[in-house]
């Protein structure tokens, strides 16, 4: 769905902007399109990254209560919790709509840690 957005910006940045994007084989609008899709997916990751503090300053009582079930993280506050993850995502969907909302499952600690092995080479003489 293509809506029109009419947005004022300084003359001379619309001037330099018409230029460089000429100068690259490209158009205002893809420029602008894509910088605006940069900017919501780095205020959605960011929003994300709040919740999931949060989720770590609660993981203590969310282990008491929910543990081995997914939660959902909204503004600093649990707002539903399943042990199903796709019929929470689906109850977060029809409420949230595409705002983004923290979902995770209670674990014995709020962040898995990985071990990755690597191979040692030996030399054989």
């Amino acid at each position: 769905m293509d809506t029109t957005q009419q947005v004022a910006l300084d003359s001379t940045l619309v001037e330099t902007l018409k230029e460089t994007t000429a100068e690259q084989g490209t158009s205002v609008e893809s420029v602008l399109e894509d910088l605006a899709r940069k900017y919501v997916r780095e205020a959605r990751r960011k929003k994300i990254q709040v919740e999931f503090e949060h989720y770590q300053a609660m993981h203590a009582e969310l282990k008491a209560k929910y543990f081995g079930q997914h939660v959902a993280i909204h503004e600093g506050r649990l707002v539903d919790h399943d042990p199903d993850v796709v019929a929470l995502v689906k109850r977060i969907r029809q409420r949230f709509g595409r705002t983004p909302v923290m979902i995770a499952q209670v674990e014995d600690a709020p962040v898995k840690e990985f071990v990755i092995r690597s191979p040692r080479l030996v030399r054989s003489e």
